[in-house]
């Protein structure tokens, strides 16, 4: 099995971290209605620092077959990847200095950008659709809906759980496929 297949294969596509961090993008919306813009963003950030070993229960309770060889040095990517997210909240804090309501485009348009790499990692080309969409929407909400806080958020959320499926399905698909043959 080749490095790209058995790093898809071991983790769906992304799809419980997909799933996890997607309802998290959600959840941060919701609370956004019901508290302040401040303790929201405090929930966001909390939320999604933790959001990559929720998405590992998730995945072991999926019961995912099969681990990485050791001579698959994929893996290691993904915590420097990691990094582009904390490494880039100056340029959100920026932005909302400007527009408070821009927390979550900026944040979306981060987060799309983040996901090109994971074409290359995963082999999926899904992720420069989503990627992309979510820095189109992100974009196309900062400018068009400045004054909604909560938007991108929802939009954001959704657009990685649609996509989350997608993978589990594709992953879910090629693994009942290579066992056949």
């Amino acid at each position: 099995m080749n490095n790209h297949r058995e790093f898809r294969q071991t983790y769906l596509g992304a799809a419980p971290h997909s799933l996890v961090v997607g309802t998290l993008w959600v959840i941060s919306g919701i609370v956004s209605n019901y508290t302040s813009t401040m303790f929201t963003i405090l929930f966001f950030f909390f939320a999604t620092a933790i959001n990559f070993p929720i998405g590992e229960l998730v995945r072991k309770l999926m019961k995912v077959p099969g681990k990485m060889s050791k001579d698959n040095n994929l893996a290691k990517l993904f915590p420097l990847l990691s990094l582009t997210i904390p490494l880039s909240i100056p340029m959100v804090f920026m932005a909302c200095q400007y527009n408070i309501n821009w927390f979550f485009p900026a944040f979306a348009i981060l987060v799309g950008a983040h996901y090109l790499p994971f074409v290359w990692a995963y082999q999926m080309p899904t992720f420069a659709i989503l990627g992309v969409l979510i820095v189109v929407s992100g974009s196309f909400i900062g400018y068009y809906y400045q004054q909604s806080f909560d938007l991108a958020a929802y939009t954001t959320g959704s657009l990685i759980i649609l996509f989350g499926i997608i993978h589990f399905i594709i992953v879910k698909r090629e693994i009942r496929l290579s066992q056949v043959v």
